[in-house]
């Protein structure tokens, strides 16, 4: 637990559930421009995963066709598992949404059901979804958006692998510089698609990608120099950066070049993670507890709570009216607390029949993969 950061697990289950909150207006309102930055949040996850994952990271000298090897086979079972469940319960609720509207005489399919295609289309769909290839085959994504960030950091994991060892941090800021081009790239040439959805798929997702996970690795490799800027002052510049975006999102909500945000968002987060990192909580303690219940259950919030919001909003229905609208506020509150709640006890459910026994087998394989053969 001692490498834990306790206080950067509670950040990161408060930002699943910044996503959440997020979504839960995003498809229905845009009367609470206020929470429209907090997609930006997806960028704190890859800056947080890529400072966490540096201790395993390949090296040289682990064996770095080994180690490297053995990094994969865990990112495979951390990612799969709730991936897995995530897209049979969004399969699940699609079809009982389609039910639904048949029954009241509503043919039109809900968004992500695949319907009117080949059986070899559909085939293909689901497979690119179980695949994490959604940020390359938007159809797949459709059916849990939220998962074209794993996608694109499966894709930023699989390539950093190799070359994250090279001395100087060189190989790391190659790649940083790698995310930057492809994400400006993709702003400027896929503006049609990120208008209505954002940028969460080709280019522009996995320069997202990069350039957090980047950061995070470059800040956890160098935690000992850049300690020395952990103060109370940096501090407060990183939370007042951070509650500066939801301000210049607002003001840029309209402009076509709104989402040039996320070039600067990742190092903004990679500032509070920065300083967030000086603090400690005793795991054994009631506060560290919380703490780290919020970042075990992050991971489960996040992907099992677009599926059930749009099948909550399908079946029960949305208020009308917007923000001076107490029905909607009251909405908004029950929606949000009764996601997070089904969320948590989807994922207690899963990590107990099934990431839990399959993390046992990956630890497994892993371990028979770190343990050189004897000749």
């Amino acid at each position: 637990m001692k490498n834990r950061f306790l206080p950067l697990d509670g950040l990161r289950g408060l930002a699943a559930i910044g996503v959440l909150s997020f979504h839960v207006v995003v498809w229905d309102t845009s009367d609470f421009p206020q929470l429209d930055s907090l997609y930006l949040l997806v960028d704190f996850f890859f800056v947080l995963s890529g400072f966490v994952l540096w201790p395993s990271m390949p090296s040289r000298d682990k064996g770095l066709g080994r180690s490297t090897g053995v990094f994969v086979v865990k990112r495979v079972f951390r990612f799969w598992p709730l991936v897995i469940v995530s897209l049979l319960v969004a399969t699940f609720l699609l079809q009982l949404q389609s039910d639904v509207f048949q029954m009241q005489d509503n043919f039109d399919p809900p968004f992500g059901y695949v319907t009117g295609m080949s059986e070899l289309h559909k085939v293909g769909i689901f497979a690119a979804a179980y695949l994490l290839l959604q940020i390359f085959v938007y159809p797949a994504m459709a059916m849990n958006v939220p998962l074209w960030s794993l996608s694109a950091e499966w894709f930023a994991n699989l390539i950093y692998a190799p070359l994250a060892w090279i001395k100087f941090s060189i190989g790391i800021i190659v790649l940083i510089l790698a995310g930057y081009a492809m994400l400006s790239w993709g702003l400027i040439n896929d503006q049609e698609f990120i208008a209505g959805s954002g940028p969460i798929r080709g280019l522009e997702a996995l320069g997202r990608a990069f350039l957090g996970f980047g950061l995070g690795l470059l800040l956890r490799k160098h935690l000992d120099v850049l300690a020395r800027f952990r103060t109370w002052w940096m501090l407060l510049i990183s939370l007042a950066l951070v509650a500066m975006l939801p301000f210049i999102e607002k003001d840029t909500h309209y402009d076509s070049y709104r989402y040039a945000i996320t070039l600067y968002a990742a190092p903004i987060f990679a500032l509070l993670i920065l300083q967030v990192s000086k603090f400690d909580a005793n795991p054994d303690g009631r506060w560290g507890k919380f703490l780290a219940f919020l970042g075990t259950y992050s991971f489960g919030i996040y992907v099992f709570h677009t599926p059930l919001l749009q099948a909550w909003n399908n079946i029960m229905g949305v208020p009308s009216g917007g923000k001076y609208n107490d029905d909607w506020i009251w909405f908004f509150l029950g929606e949000a607390s009764g996601v997070t709640f089904v969320c948590i006890l989807l994922t207690f459910l899963a990590r107990k029949f099934f990431e839990g026994p399959m993390q046992k087998l990956g630890k497994r394989l892993t371990t028979r993969m770190s343990t050189p053969r004897v000749k």
